[in-house]
């Protein structure tokens, strides 16, 4: 066989060996998994102290941020920003969409219930929300 035939084998058998070989995890991966685990959900627990209402008690939780008190604050999900005309998070309590209303989940639920809150930031974690959970999801599960 001549030589450069067999250089030119060799050469293609190191490709297809090193296509196949398992690999590091590149750096651009590293990124990627840094930023999504930044912007994941968090599941967090805040005991409710009495005489504080809902705003206050929001304000404890991670990766929420309440601008006012009662039921007309704004409530929005700190992370992935949406530059759409509303960035109203959608709100759940016990698998019940209550909407983007933070009035109405103000006048629906007692702190002194909630059990834990959920936030969802990012894609994977909203998609089952659809649409609704495009500015994010804030999930209250309540004691039972």
């Amino acid at each position: 066989m001549p030589k450069s035939i067999l250089s030119t084998l060799v050469l293609l058998l190191l490709v297809v060996v090193s296509c196949n070989a398992p690999r590091e995890v590149t750096d651009a991966k590293r990124v990627e998994n840094a930023m999504r685990s930044s912007r994941g959900s968090s599941s967090v627990e805040v005991d409710a102290t009495s005489g504080i209402d809902l705003t206050s008690y929001l304000r404890k939780v991670s990766g929420v941020s309440v601008q006012g008190s009662g039921p007309t604050a704004t409530v929005r999900v700190r992370g992935d920003i949406n530059f759409s005309s509303d960035s109203t998070p959608l709100f759940v309590v016990n698998g019940t969409i209550l909407g983007n209303s933070f009035a109405s989940l103000y006048n629906t639920i007692d702190i002194n219930e909630i059990a834990r809150v959920r936030v969802l930031k990012n894609l994977s974690d909203t998609n089952l929300y659809g649409l609704q959970g495009g500015n994010g999801v804030i999930e209250f599960t309540l004691k039972e």
